[in-house]
């Protein structure tokens, strides 16, 4: 957890102890699969084999537990990124490793949770889109600079422009699931966003490996 974000911890990792972490964790997990707004305080309760009584010890209400469920998410990705970015291979093999982990995880979330995070928790959904904003933009510029340097991703690339274009599309995408007008499957849409990203900046030395991944 980053410590430069006082207002981020304060919120989210202040006073829960082990099992208000884990309830914040299956709670995650049960917004995911239904959806937010389908999801009331009793409902998650019942799904928990808890009472309310329980729940209301760590979260005053279900804004604070959607808030608290979300950030502790977002934790969990994001250190999942750093492994990511720091581990062996070369920058395509770390870019697909990241695609595939993000490609298992949108398969497994119901397609509602962005429109109701936006429609019924505004200023969470802000807080949390600020932050995922943040940690795209730093897994790509480190992703194509490393990817420069190993000659794996062309050498004339400005490495912040590339970084723009990508979250623009990644903007554009979440935009669309949050609206329900997204043409097809979430991770399917974002693989697809991946692998024209990859195929963009490759180098004819990344391109020619890159086939022999037998990317689709």
């Amino acid at each position: 957890m980053s410590q430069n974000n006082p207002s981020h911890v304060a919120e989210n990792d202040a006073a829960l102890d082990e099992r208000g972490l884990e309830l914040r964790d299956r709670c995650a997990s049960l917004f995911g699969r239904f959806g937010i707004k389908a999801l009331s305080m009793d409902d998650l309760a019942g799904q928990l084999a808890c009472s309310k009584k329980t729940l209301y010890k760590y979260f005053s209400d279900k804004r604070d537990l959607v808030s608290k469920a979300l950030h502790g998410h977002l934790d969990g990705l994001e250190a999942q990124m750093a492994e990511v970015m720091h581990g062996e291979g070369n920058a395509i093999d770390l870019a697909l490793r990241e695609m595939e982990n993000k490609h298992q995880m949108l398969s497994a979330i119901n397609s509602t949770v962005l429109f109701d995070l936006k429609k019924y928790y505004p200023k969470v959904f802000e807080a949390t889109h600020a932050r995922r904003k943040n940690m795209v933009r730093r897994v790509v510029v480190h992703n194509v600079t490393r990817g420069m340097e190993q000659g794996m991703y062309r050498a004339d690339l400005n490495v912040e422009a590339v970084a723009d274009l990508h979250l623009a599309l990644v903007e554009d995408m979440v935009r669309q699931a949050e609206n329900g007008t997204l043409a097809r499957p979430l991770a399917e849409h974002f693989k697809a966003l991946f692998t024209y990203h990859i195929r963009g900046i490759a180098s004819a030395e990344g391109v020619a490996y890159l086939e022999t991944q037998r990317l689709s």
